[in-house]
């Protein structure tokens, strides 16, 4: 049986009381307007930490939400998302995990992460792959805390890779690709290349 995603954050670290814990939710059409505020803001962060930042804007949420996947939030109004895309044969992607600042280190992103896990699972999904910046605090290290581990980007990767060079994103430090298995198995120990 599917978990309720409204109460899933309910059992998800048993160090953080249940009174204390993000509830996560699907995302609601009403919420779609401000997940690129959200990421935006976000992004500054790494304007601020690189010097500058020339991607191009965040996404709208209409378009995430019209992508093959889900799109989990925690707030109301919204406060952080993830988008998570079906890339098929069980596997998935997480797209993009945003937290605004304000509610940062408060438990947000791990409670939007192990959300995605368990909705992984309940799809029979049985790895979520991302993309990341390798030497940046809140990403490679931080995912890696929560048990994914670095892969070859391997072919169903490459395509977003491709994208991610077309972009630019390499200038500002190395991309990584990373997995973490769900459905009660083992996360990854160690570095694959």
């Amino acid at each position: 049986m599917r978990p309720d995603l409204e109460t899933v954050a309910d059992h998800l670290d048993p160090r953080v009381p249940d009174w204390a814990m993000p509830s996560v939710r699907p995302a609601r059409r009403e919420d779609l307007s401000g997940l690129a505020a959200i990421e935006e803001e976000g992004d500054r962060q790494f304007a601020q930490r690189f010097g500058g930042v020339d991607w191009p804007p965040p996404v709208s949420g209409a378009d995430r939400a019209a992508e093959p996947g889900f799109l989990l939030v925690v707030g109301d109004p919204v406060v952080g998302f993830a988008h998570v895309l079906d890339l098929g044969d069980g596997c998935w992607h997480l797209e993009q995990l945003a937290v605004a600042p304000a509610h940062q280190r408060q438990g947000v992103g791990s409670a939007l992460l192990d959300a995605v896990h368990a909705e992984v699972e309940a799809r029979g999904g049985s790895e979520v792959t991302l993309l990341t910046y390798a030497d940046v605090p809140w990403n490679a290290p931080w995912y890696a805390r929560h048990g994914y581990a670095r892969v070859d980007p391997a072919s169903r990767l490459a395509p977003m890779l491709e994208v991610e060079r077309r972009l630019g994103l390499e200038r500002h430090g190395p991309r990584v690709a990373m997995c973490r298995p769900v459905g009660g198995l083992t996360p990854p120990s160690g570095s694959r290349s």
